[in-house]
């Protein structure tokens, strides 16, 4: 619980340091990708703080090329 909050509250620390900068010089693109990434950063952070078992990307990764191997014949 602890854990979360202080996710939380720590990216909306650095939300309001870094966005009013990206504001104040109208970069709208990367404001866009600011939030967004810190949201998907934010969100795998508290899953990951509540002990959430999250999946491994690299083993979609050796799935696809296992397949791939296995059609080559290797």
């Amino acid at each position: 619980m602890w854990a979360t909050i202080a996710v939380i509250a720590v990216s909306i620390l650095i939300f309001f340091l870094e966005f009013p900068r990206l504001k104040r010089k109208k970069k709208t693109k990367e404001m866009w990708w600011f939030s967004t990434l810190l949201l998907i950063a934010t969100t795998v952070s508290v899953l990951e703080s509540r002990n959430v078992q999250l999946p491994n990307p690299l083993d979609y990764i050796q799935s696809f090329y296992t397949t791939i191997h296995s059609w080559i014949g290797l």
